[in-house]
């Protein structure tokens, strides 16, 4: 009899562990420092302060996302964009891309037209997965 309750107490902790999600993921306090950027049109740019990016057709490159806890690895997607003052939001969200630290990376040479996008990201991991409205907004001149 003794066996059969300590048999039962084990199978109950092994099926309670199965229910658990691994991890965690707080976004809470995600945000980024500045949470705009403007990105000029390549024929407006300066050709002795813009050589440099110029030359080797660097992209337009945020900070990384702060204020984000959780279990790693952390993927980062964009989840959408809104366009507004003329913008594509289609063209704009085709060609950007976000990396593993929630920087975003925007091409020199791009094709969206001038206007203002705002972004949200989605960032998921095992067993969690959260969707940040609005987090950053780009100005495209």
């Amino acid at each position: 009899m003794r066996c059969s309750i300590i048999y039962l107490i084990c199978v109950v902790f092994l099926v309670a562990c199965n229910d658990v999600t691994v991890g965690y993921l707080e976004t809470e306090n995600a945000e980024y420092i500045p949470d705009s950027m403007e990105i000029p049109q390549i024929e407006d740019l300066d050709e002795v302060v813009d050589a440099l990016r110029i030359k080797n057709n660097a992209p337009w490159v945020t900070q990384p996302i702060q204020g984000i806890e959780g279990t790693d690895p952390m993927i980062y997607s964009i989840e959408d964009v809104t366009a507004t003052e003329g913008g594509d939001a289609m063209m704009f969200k085709q060609e950007l891309r976000i990396i593993g630290n929630g920087s975003f990376y925007y091409p020199l040479e791009h094709k969206a037209p001038a206007g203002k996008y705002v972004v949200s990201i989605r960032i998921t991991n095992e067993g969690y997965s959260h969707v940040i409205k609005d987090i950053y907004t780009f100005v495209v001149k």
